[in-house]
């Protein structure tokens, strides 16, 4: 099954990677390094007698290390105990090397035309192979970057956390495009800052001669307040990519360096947020639409924030015409209507319902008290709500500064009507400990 000895080093990194999973996940001994060496009435090797070992210990940690065994029934033997099936696909390889340049190309262009094209080989050329070990991994590593760039969609939490070990098995650029999708997905869509600082560490040392990393490079930066840093990579990325007139990565660009600058001289962060606009609006495909409609909420948000509320009703508005679901910001959109003292039991805000009705989550708790507030709950029940749901949820679950000083602001206003002053203090009392 191997095309040659890096295939072979990768194959032994990947059994790793395997065992230790299933070990781990399932407490099965059968994958502890014991009894993963030992030939079974399933899995026999050669004329070895059923429960001896088919190698040491020692054999089976340099195999898993990367260092080539001579015998590669050895490796089969391995595969098979996982549970994978094992077979060789000539040319296979070859063709994975000219599509990994292909695909760099048509990502860093953001050419969804070329992207799908892409696609289309890589289902011809896996149609048997994607169902084996090893061959299976990197189909599945080219379909996350492909369902990202084409639908805009994350690979789910547990694909992730393993992708983020297993990108080796591809070319330097293809390992550089999937971590900016897990880059993405981590400090975006789970706020693990753990993994995103991992992640952007190894982005900052990707010497594939491009810039296409300077996008996630940035957001982490601007994180860590490195603002003069940000900059610089920022300004860096968009001479790169005027060069390249990709519009796509200019769009998200120009935004990072209206944030960045958002905290200092403000002078022409609309000009350069309203770029980002121009250039994400002109890009067609699902990533940019999306990329737009959360351009659209975040830069009203920081208008938000800086209690410029009607210039922040103007990008809310936006955001509020895509019909999005329900997520818990949706709320600060919510009180930048009611300083304008403009009605919030309207269609606009009616539209908007949660994504999974059946949902039990964080996300369901504050969905009802949006509800309560657009359908005109009482003030009583409201700061009830607060007290007790809103409350529980944020001392043992939710972390978000910006939530919480919503629901401190609403309590405030809330208790001068009910005049239950003593509810400010407990809510105070409980959560600012508890609010990292």
């Amino acid at each position: 099954m191997f095309a040659n000895n890096k295939m072979r080093e990768n194959s032994g990194r990947l059994i790793k990677i395997y065992r230790e999973r299933m070990h781990q996940g399932s407490k099965d001994k059968r994958f502890s390094c014991n009894e993963f060496i030992l030939a079974t009435k399933d899995h026999p090797f050669y004329e070895i007698v059923e429960g001896e070992p088919v190698c040491s210990r020692a054999t089976l940690n340099r195999l898993e290390r990367g260092q080539i065994i001579k015998d590669d029934e050895l490796y089969v033997f391995f595969i098979e105990k996982l549970g994978f099936k094992v077979d060789d696909f000539p040319g296979v390889m070859s063709q994975v090397d000219l599509i990994s340049d292909e695909l760099f190309e048509a990502v860093e262009l953001y050419d969804i035309k070329k992207i799908k094209e892409i696609d289309h080989k890589i289902e011809i050329l896996f149609t048997r192979a994607k169902h084996y070990f090893y061959y299976g991994d990197i189909y599945e590593i080219f379909k996350i970057i492909i369902q990202y760039y084409l639908f805009a969609e994350y690979p789910n939490s547990a694909t992730a956390e393993r992708m983020f070990y297993t990108s080796f098995l591809l070319s330097s650029k293809i390992d550089e495009i999937l971590k900016n999708i897990l880059f993405d997905y981590f400090f975006f869509r789970e706020m693990n800052m753990s993994y995103s600082e991992k992640i952007s560490e190894q982005l900052i040392d990707y010497k594939n001669g491009s810039q296409i990393s300077t996008v996630y490079i940035v957001f982490w930066l601007i994180y860590k307040e490195r603002l003069l840093d940000a900059l610089r990579y920022t300004e860096q990325g968009i001479v790169y990519f005027t060069k390249l007139n990709s519009i796509y990565y200019l769009g998200i660009l120009y935004y990072t360096k209206a944030l960045a600058l958002h905290t200092g001289n403000k002078d022409n962060v609309k000009n350069y947020f309203d770029k980002s606009i121009e250039y994400l609006s002109k890009c067609g495909g699902r990533l940019a639409e999306k990329k737009l409609k959360e351009n659209y909420f975040n830069v009203g948000y920081h208008y938000y924030f800086d209690k410029d509320y009607l210039l922040a009703k103007e990008y809310f508005e936006k955001f509020l015409s895509y019909k999005p679901k329900f997520t818990a910001h949706i709320l600060h959109i919510l009180e930048c209507f009611e300083e304008l003292n403009l009605p919030i039991d309207t269609a606009l805000f009616r539209q908007i319902h949660l994504e999974d009705p059946n949902d039990n989550s964080t996300c369901k708790i504050f969905y009802e008290y949006f509800s309560m507030k657009i359908n005109n709950a009482p003030a009583k029940d409201l700061q009830n709500y607060i007290m007790t749901d809103i409350h529980r949820l944020l001392i043992n679950q939710y972390r978000s500064e910006s939530i919480l000083s919503y629901f401190k602001s609403e309590l405030s206003k809330l208790v001068k009507i009910t005049k239950k002053y003593k509810d400010i203090d407990s809510f105070n009392d409980f959560t600012s400990h508890k609010i990292a």
